[in-house]
């Protein structure tokens, strides 16, 4: 069997300050020493971050054959990342080293607390293996933490803290042959209970248990950085979407000012209505139960406030099919500009420009410019803009008492682009 590497580094850390309560569902055949080596991987330097401008619930992240796509989910366009990259989102970061350190943090961490890591104390972990702290010194200071001393005992016999580690980590009961393997060498002080807890998280069972849950890459807070804490009036509103993926239908998203969220839709395969209620975090994330009439979903994402988008993932486990899902708050509808530069050409200039002039001493359209129709306004337009905004000489001798904001309306127009 091979010993983790050892750290010379002496560091203080107070657990309960950093998240550090981590585990991480290991593995291994308990019984030959052979099959519990897990070998550590080099430290070194953190890559640096590809950034992203969206939350992290924005993007679907898909390894492949070349590293991982990154993959907008409001957008649809992808960017192709290598294995091993850092990616910082709005809110969050994924790691995609999962043959590396930030893999070798979540199972230490699932494996000694059998539960998923938090995004705080994984990515203090994260960034401590990064400048050299060996997997071990992670292992010894979470076996010193009240957490895993709830966990495991505050102390065990040799019994019952291999037996809980088969437990929790390999999620099984110990065979024999391995119960006795690892009995015997702690019991004569041929290892202590932080490398076998070591051996346990780096062995091939647990990769293998764990593999699932970070093949495409881990969730992670950097060290230093927080979720976006907002007041619920930032999210308070209405988004309107869809859900796409294993299957189709839409969705409705309501955020009251009590933070409560609450959905509703239809899906099109079975082809029934679906609903459901969480509290938005202040990060504004959620993650609900999403169903009814025989189905049984799962919501989990965030809303961006900033672009007042919301953003997630959907499954149906019954179903075995899953996707994303997007929505938005409705676009505000502008008041068209037409209608209004009408009204002004009609106040203020028709008088002079119309085939039926009614300015006192104009019996024709001046300069047989009319103003009558849309059609005539739009084929002067230029004309318009020239003189009744770029020089206002018109109307002349401001006659008819154009005002600045009736000339600044037509400059908006134009400035739009002559739109309805």
């Amino acid at each position: 069997m091979r010993a983790f590497r050892r750290s010379s580094m002496l560091f203080m850390l107070v657990l309960a300050a950093c998240g550090g309560d981590q585990s991480t569902p290991a593995s291994k055949q308990g019984g030959a020493p052979r099959a519990m080596q897990g070998a550590p991987v080099r430290q070194g330097d953190a890559p640096a971050f590809i950034t992203f401008s969206g939350n992290a619930s924005q993007y679907t992240v898909v390894a492949n054959a070349s590293g991982f796509a990154v993959t907008d989910i409001v957008t649809g366009q992808s960017t192709q990342v290598a294995a091993g990259s850092r990616l910082r989102f709005a809110d969050s970061a994924i790691a995609l080293d999962i043959q590396g350190n930030a893999a070798l943090v979540y199972r230490i961490y699932q494996a000694a607390f059998n539960r998923k890591p938090d995004l705080p104390g994984l990515g203090f972990w994260i960034a401590q293996m990064d400048n050299g702290v060996a997997q071990r010194d992670v292992a010894a200071n979470f076996i010193t933490s009240e957490e895993f001393a709830l966990r495991y005992g505050a102390n065990p016999t040799n019994l019952d803290y291999v037996t809980k580690l088969y437990n929790n980590i390999l999620q099984r009961a110990p065979e024999k042959a391995g119960l006795d393997y690892w009995l015997d060498v702690l019991n004569r002080g041929a290892t202590n209970r932080v490398d076998v807890l070591g051996y346990f998280s780096e062995s091939e069972e647990n990769k293998g248990l764990v593999a699932p849950a970070i093949a495409n890459g881990i969730e992670y807070l950097p060290w230093g950085s927080s979720l976006p804490s907002k007041p619920v009036a930032d999210y308070v509103a209405q988004y309107n979407g869809s859900l796409s993926g294993g299957d189709t239908g839409n969705l409705t998203i309501i955020v009251n000012s009590s933070g409560v969220v609450q959905a509703g839709g239809h899906i099109n395969g079975p082809n029934v209505d679906v609903g459901g209620s969480a509290q938005l975090a202040a990060s504004g994330r959620f993650e609900m139960d999403y169903g009814g009439n025989g189905q049984a979903l799962t919501l989990k994402g965030s809303i961006n406030a900033a672009t007042g988008v919301a953003t997630g993932t959907w499954a149906n486990a019954a179903a075995k099919t899953s996707g994303v899902f997007v929505a938005s708050k409705p676009v505000p509808q502008q008041p068209k500009l037409f209608p209004q530069v009408q009204a002004i050409i009609t106040q203020r200039c028709v008088g002079c420009h119309s085939a039926h002039t009614t300015f006192p001493g104009y019996n024709t359209a001046q300069a047989g410019i009319s103003f009558d129709t849309e059609a005539q306004i739009r084929a002067q337009a230029a004309l318009i803009k020239s003189e009744a905004v770029d020089t206002q000489r018109m109307p002349f001798g401001n006659a008819t008492g154009m005002t600045q904001a009736e000339r600044n309306t037509l400059a908006a127009w134009f400035a739009a682009g002559t739109p309805q």
